[in-house]
């Protein structure tokens, strides 16, 4: 399952399709070879100011990830576009793989109160 059907699935939890992205883009990073190394957190620009990926609430965090899977789409696909022979599929892979958004997939708040 794409990680756009796992966003878009209407019946399913926001952590659990968070869960589910988590594992695809793991497998990713497992081919690409960076599994074990440590991606910082983006900063997210939001109504309220930036603040960490990490740090917003499993929906905010949902729809963060469709807008970033969109932009890489794109650019993959410009890549593809520009570079004769590229395999844009890859492109996607070390994207993703390296991406401050799609490394750092947690569920829930680490605040007690709020």
């Amino acid at each position: 399952m794409s990680i756009f059907d796992i966003l878009n699935e209407k019946n399913v939890s926001d952590a659990d399709k968070l869960k589910a992205v988590a594992s695809v883009v793991a497998e990713a990073r497992s081919k690409y070879g960076n599994a074990d190394t440590e991606i910082p957190p983006r900063e997210i620009n939001t109504v309220d100011g930036m603040m960490n990926f990490t740090h917003l609430q499993d929906d905010a965090k949902v729809q963060v990830l469709r807008q970033e899977a969109q932009a890489i789409k794109i650019r993959a696909i410009e890549f593809g576009n520009a570079v004769k022979g590229a395999n844009v599929n890859k492109k996607i892979e070390e994207m993703l793989a390296t991406s401050g958004v799609f490394t750092n997939i947690t569920t829930g708040s680490s605040f007690d109160y709020l």
